[in-house]
């Protein structure tokens, strides 16, 4: 019998699977499958757009998107995609997995989901999907816990990684755990709805990160879970866990590029101050440069907070950003270790005109207060069945103003991102492995594999998938300009000298003034001086 995988690329509270992330679920269906006995082929959404479906016994397509944004290294599949491949395939049995087996929702907010099994499959999975396929594949019930397998599918499916088309250039979703530990739940969110928080044993996780390692991963996320500070601790944290799992993922990755975390829930870290300055100083230690916890704060206004039963109030948070920032603000080649950021969330109850302005507000005072957020992250909730938010709104869509919206989006990229951003990476700063993703007229833009990762124009044309090391001299809403280092000054043309500072507007007198065999004949020649740190990176080669 042999499989065919689909990975339709999924986007979920606590699990992110679009290039260049994959997710958990191909890599356990993988494991899976192996046990099972199965041959199996992985393709991509994107490989299915571009050449159709080859032909299997089995078809097991993944996707969900229910916290839509913003991509660029891939595009979710649809539901009507994810119905036309089950339409088209002519195998055995169909299923599908992750939270589209659960609802038909596309990528868009301030929507509500259909709780509805796609009638196109044979299965719809998602909630302990793993002990579900297991017997769909073997016939046998998997008696012990979802861990359990878990624990064996993962090791068994790591090789997979390999068949990515963004292989070895690939983060990979590590799942460290599920549920929710709060005892009174946010009114929105799903995470809940896998019931009370668990956590996957440290060594389990250290065993799949091992097995990944082993087949070229170099880049992990700990991820798929609701609060990474609750991880092993539920009512109180877990440092010293924390630190095992750290210490560990290091000693069997030596050479891991890239170690990320996602989600950190305000309020818990708050209520646990001592503890989780620990975990976060653990977290800053043993990560790379520009980490980001992903706080779900969602709104600053008290009533919204009150109403959706969120996590914490606007006067906590600025303790909760002040202890992460002196934990995690120290910088390496200028890139902060560990840093916040916000989300918020609009179409909630109890939302008001004065909402925007209680969000702004708090907003700029963070700035204005000299802290560092990684980023901010607006979207519209989108509802979906079974939640709180659900039964307050009887089933009905959630009322935003989208000219009040539009606006409140726009004026937080003008006045806090810009400047936020220019705080968090100054110019000087240094991105290494920027990875090449697109053009657009003359710029090359790329990003380095990470959370949240910076995109950066590069006012040159640079081959894609290429890798290139660029300084930060300029700063966008939600963007850098970088320029690739060592700077080739005597090779360079006009569109890339212009954006060296010092130069500018007398790239002109550059070109015709070289070449230049030091940075003294530079200076003597052009009558133009550079910044210490841009006069580090230039090269004289010829």
């Amino acid at each position: 019998m042999k499989a065919l995988i689909v990975d339709g690329y999924v986007d979920e509270p606590a699990h992110f699977g679009v290039p260049p992330y994959i997710s958990a679920y191909p890599r356990y269906v993988a494991g899976l499958l192996k046990i099972a006995g199965y041959d199996f082929f992985y393709d991509t959404i994107e490989g299915v757009r571009q050449h159709g479906l080859k032909e299997a016994d089995m078809l097991i397509t993944v996707g969900g998107v229910t916290v839509p944004g913003n991509y660029v290294g891939g595009m979710p599949m649809t539901v009507e995609e994810a119905k036309k491949i089950s339409k088209k395939f002519v195998g055995l049995k169909s299923i599908i997995i992750g939270s589209m087996g659960q609802y038909e929702v596309d990528r868009s907010g301030g929507v509500v989901a259909n709780l509805k099994k796609f009638e196109e499959y044979d299965f719809s999975l998602w909630y302990d999907y793993e002990r579900k396929l297991y017997e769909i594949l073997t016939g046998k019930v998997w008696n012990e816990n979802r861990y359990s397998l878990v624990k064996i599918a993962s090791v068994a499916g790591a090789a997979v990684i390999k068949k990515h088309p963004n292989f070895p250039d690939l983060m990979c979703e590590i799942e460290l755990g599920m549920g929710c530990e709060k005892e009174i739940k946010c009114s929105f969110c799903t995470e809940p709805l896998w019931g009370k928080s668990i956590s996957r044993p440290v060594d389990d996780v250290i065993e799949e990160i091992s097995s990944l390692y082993k087949s070229g991963c170099r880049h992990f996320r700990l991820g798929r879970i609701s609060n990474i500070f609750a991880y092993m601790g539920e009512k109180h944290p877990d440092p010293k866990a924390i630190e095992s799992l750290y210490t560990g993922i290091r000693s069997i990755a030596p050479d891991l590029i890239t170690l990320h975390t996602d989600n950190a829930n305000p309020g818990y870290i708050y209520s646990h101050m001592k503890e989780s300055e620990s975990i976060a100083g653990t977290i800053s230690m043993y990560n790379t440069r520009g980490d980001v916890l992903s706080m779900g704060i969602e709104s600053f206004d008290p009533k919204v907070i009150s109403m959706n039963n969120l996590k914490i109030g606007k006067d906590q948070v600025f303790d909760v950003i002040k202890m992460i920032n002196d934990v995690g603000g120290s910088r390496v080649e200028g890139i902060p270790k560990l840093l916040p950021g916000i989300n918020l969330l609009y179409g909630l109850m109890g939302e008001t005109k004065e909402t925007y302005k209680i969000n702004f507000e708090t907003l700029m005072k963070i700035l204005h207060t000299n802290l560092m957020v990684r980023r901010v992250n607006i979207r519209k909730v989108m509802v979906f069945p079974q939640t709180p938010l659900f039964e307050k709104l009887n089933g009905m869509e959630p009322k935003t103003d989208e000219r009040i919206y539009a606006h409140h989006k726009f004026i937080v990229r003008k006045e806090f991102d810009h400047e936020m951003l220019k705080r968090v990476f100054p110019s000087g700063s240094i991105f290494r492995d920027v990875i090449i993703e697109y053009h657009e007229g003359k710029l090359s833009y790329g990003r380095q594999i990470g959370t949240y990762a910076m995109l950066a124009g590069i006012p040159k044309i640079l081959s894609l998938r290429s890798h290139v090391d660029c300084v930060v001299v300029a700063h966008g809403q939600r963007s850098l300009t970088a320029l690739p280092i060592p700077l080739k000054i005597n090779k360079e043309g006009y569109d890339m000298l212009k954006w060296i500072p010092g130069v500018g507007d007398s790239s002109s007198i550059v070109i015709l003034k070289r070449p230049f065999n030091s940075m003294q004949e530079f200076v003597q020649k052009t009558n133009l001086k550079l910044p210490d740190w841009m006069s580090e990176m230039v090269s004289f080669e010829r």
